[in-house]
């Protein structure tokens, strides 16, 4: 299955802007791991837009609970939302319509 997973936090939640603070935060190298995925959740893309604090990804597993455990440290940061979504590109051509 494939979704699509937006996490937002508050400026003030900001792993950086804490970093920036002085207060113990993880590494940035930890804190984006995620991006790499794990053996149970294959990222296919991920985008930042840093102005909003919001992470984007694309990615792909089998169940809305493996996406759910790659997130988990986002959870307690902020807005997480995960959606199962259809890969409209593959359907189309699939359903033999692409180039009609």
């Amino acid at each position: 299955m494939i979704f699509h997973v937006l996490s937002q936090h508050h400026w003030e939640s900001c792993e950086g802007t804490r970093q920036a603070r002085g207060e113990d935060v993880p590494p940035l190298v930890e804190r984006q791991k995620w991006i790499e995925g794990n053996d149970k959740v294959k990222v296919l893309a991920a985008y930042g837009y840093q102005t909003e604090h919001r992470n984007y990804a694309i990615v792909e597993a089998d169940s809305y609970a493996e996406v759910q455990a790659l997130f988990r440290s986002h959870l307690r940061r902020g807005h997480v939302e995960v959606l199962p979504v259809n890969d409209m590109i593959a359907t189309r051509k699939e359903s033999g319509d692409w180039g009609k």
